[in-house]
């Protein structure tokens, strides 16, 4: 079955993975945020991060073969890097798009999309080289 027709969408971290924005992840972030039209918010500020590794480990988790493995939040961390960020979040943007309306397209966001700390987050990165 095609990424289209199954509502997954591919994305490639360690290697070739899916993400699936299911009602299962709709209701988890209901849980947590107290709801799906929070997504754009809950990934900026403070706990972006925090949230982004805990949304990608639920949509990845989803988009799973049956009978594969279980991710963990440190082991989709550790997929998660400066080079790939915008891509990742890039991504959990089209998979909401595709589970909502079935087009890859995001939803408009009249706000920047990098968060406030991702600046930050590439000159420590910088840092580190040096």
């Amino acid at each position: 079955m095609s990424a289209i027709k199954d509502g997954r969408l591919p994305i490639v971290l360690d290697k070739e993975r899916h993400l699936l924005f299911s009602l299962n992840v709709i209701d988890e972030m209901q849980d947590k945020f107290g709801g799906f039209d929070k997504l754009a918010e809950m990934l900026k500020g403070k706990d972006g991060i925090k949230n982004l590794r805990w949304l990608l480990t639920l949509l990845l988790n989803e988009g799973a073969d049956d009978g594969e493995e279980q991710l963990t939040e440190k082991q989709v961390g550790k997929m998660i890097h400066t080079g790939n960020f915008n891509e990742v979040k890039t991504a959990i943007f089209k998979a909401f798009a595709m589970g909502n309306s079935g087009t890859t397209e995001p939803p408009q966001d009249d706000e920047d999309d990098e968060p406030e700390y991702a600046e930050e987050e590439r000159k420590n990165a910088q840092a580190g080289k040096e």
